[in-house]
């Protein structure tokens, strides 16, 4: 999908005077969605680190 919005991008570029002002869009898609992705990383690496020290504590602390 990335590389759809890319290739809208150089596409759009291309259409001269107009064309950078056009552009602008695709690549502001482009950037949101990388972001997102960037932040879906970040958040499903926090849940697997909590997740496993919550198991390890357990583990180690026998109740």
């Amino acid at each position: 999908m990335l590389k759809v919005f890319a290739t809208f991008v150089v596409l759009l570029g291309g259409l001269g005077t107009v064309g950078p002002f056009v552009a602008a869009m695709p690549l502001a898609v482009n950037v949101a969605l990388v972001g997102f992705e960037f932040l879906v990383a970040f958040l499903q690496a926090y849940v697997f680190a909590i997740l496993t020290s919550i198991y390890l504590h357990d583990a180690v602390h026998l109740h």
